[in-house]
């Protein structure tokens, strides 16, 4: 059949004067268009239906006069409705709209800024072999860690954190405060306590550690400290930071007048992945150095065991201020679901006082990581450390998913051979660690390790001596 054009009129026209309508539709049916909407050319229709005698010079002025003023109705609507539109939009700029993204934050319209409350509780279950029961070894749960603070950004370049640590036993501690200048990716500077720039197990996150306490490694890092940085990422796949601390450990100002030389502290590190476009892998490769001159006050620190059991290595006092360098290696190669790491730190301790002294501490660890479920770990890799596994399918109720399963082995070496033996002390250590991880959602773990830790020599504990030390390491672990 042969097709019959139709001609679509728009919907209901706005109300309008009497004999306005039926000059408009008396004008449709002289030109054969459908009911025109009332407009500026109502007028021009009304000038040709004078001219053809359809309207009276009376009824023409009445129905121009009609017109005009529904004309600057209509505009004066326009105008409004404009206005309101245009206020919407400038409001909106800065109206914050909240959401949750694995944490709850608020952002500004115009992503120019944002707020953000964040938060992790790491609630743990430990238990030691008889042998090694003492004072910093008994069974025990604990609120490992438990913090509070808000994040935010300014004006899009600026960028801060505050936390407070509130699972100390005594009174809430500062953990970071820090602001950040970031206008540039390449060079950014940031000053307040934060994480030093050294060890990718300390810069990773301890909501994002592979098993439930670092290695040896960590314990002669620095860590978050009081200081200033210059750090960026000025070509694709390369890092760095420069820092100068107090040197003194978190919440510590310079204490003394004499020795307060700075702390420098620098690390350069590649992703030979990233430069080569290679999404599904991580190549990462890292070192670190630190020297600065501290006050005989600032003790050597300690060394624990893995499992937060046995202090087991306490040197004895310096009776001088002393020199103390560290140098770090890092490496961890990753593809797909695979994860090998490892790290070398070396701590010297040097005096030229009193009496001299030349001490080292070696420390190294090499682990291998398998995500079961088949997350791969470069999603979770970004400018030089590890963030946040996303399981493939979480575990909900109701749905089918069990979240991702992680599998690990972790080997650590502790030596401080140089510094003299003092009886019921072990001046070296070796500690295997294994362990298993469930991560039914981006923000939960759930950790069950087995530390075996043997000591060179025998150490004392409530009732003899030991030579080793068997834990289980449990945790639940939460963060916002």
């Amino acid at each position: 059949m042969p097709s019959k054009s139709k001609t679509k009129c728009p919907g209901p026209v706005p109300a309008m004067p009497k004999r306005l309508a039926l000059a408009a539709s008396m004008a449709a049916l002289c030109t054969g268009l459908c009911a025109p909407a009332f407009s500026a050319d109502t007028e021009v229709l009304l000038d040709k239906l004078r001219e053809k005698g359809v309207l009276t010079e009376e009824e023409y002025q009445e129905m121009r006069t009609e017109a005009r003023a529904e004309r600057r109705a209509q505009a004066l609507k326009e105008a409004n409705e404009a206005d309101k539109a245009a206020k919407k939009a400038e409001s909106a700029a800065s109206e914050l709209t909240g959401r949750f993204k694995d944490g709850f934050s608020w952002e500004s319209g115009d992503k120019e800024n944002a707020i953000a409350l964040n938060g992790r509780i790491h609630a743990d279950y430990r238990q030691f072999d008889q042998n090694s029961t003492n004072a910093n070894a008994a069974n025990t749960f604990d609120v490992r860690r438990a913090y509070i603070g808000i994040a935010g950004r300014v004006a899009n370049d600026w960028t801060f954190e505050v936390v407070a640590d509130v699972a100390q036993t005594t009174a809430p501690q500062l953990d970071v405060a820090w602001v950040n200048w970031g206008s540039y990716k390449q060079v950014q500077f940031r000053a307040g306590q934060f994480k030093m720039p050294m060890a990718l197990e300390e810069l990773t996150s301890s909501r994002f550690i592979d098993f439930t306490e670092r290695s040896f490694v960590d314990q002669y890092a620095p860590a978050k400290e009081r200081g200033a940085m210059l750090h960026g990422t000025p070509f694709t796949g390369v890092f760095y930071g420069l820092a100068a601390s107090n040197g003194n450990g978190k919440n510590a100002n310079e204490t003394s007048s004499t020795v307060d030389g700075k702390d420098i502290i620098g690390r350069l590190g590649v992703n030979v992945a990233e430069i080569i476009g290679n999404k599904d892998t991580v190549l990462h490769f890292a070192a670190a150095y630190s020297d600065g001159r501290e006050s005989a006050a600032l003790l050597v620190p300690s060394a624990r065991t893995e499992g937060r059991g046995i202090t087991f290595f306490t040197p004895a006092v310096f009776t001088s201020d002393y020199n103390r360098k560290r140098t770090a290696e890092e490496i961890s190669l990753a593809w797909n679901q695979f994860k090998l790491q490892g790290e070398m730190l070396t701590a010297n301790f040097k005096t030229e006082t009193g009496a001299p002294v030349d001490f080292d501490i070696d420390t190294y660890y090499a682990e291998v990581m398998w995500l079961i479920t088949g997350e791969k770990y470069a999603d979770a890799y970004r400018n030089g450390a590890y963030g946040a596994i996303k399981p493939n399918r979480p575990f909900k109720k109701g749905a089918e998913g069990w979240g991702a399963w992680e599998f690990g082995v972790r080997y650590s070496r502790f030596d401080a051979g140089d510094f003299p033996t003092i009886a019921g002390q072990s001046t070296k250590a070796d500690a295997t660690t294994v362990g298993f991880k469930w991560i039914p959602n981006t923000n939960t773990r759930v950790y069950l390790n087995y530390i075996m830790t043997e000591f060179d020599t025998p150490v004392n504990v409530v009732g003899g001596t030991t030579d080793k030390e068997n834990a289980i390491n449990m945790r639940f672990a939460f963060y916002f």
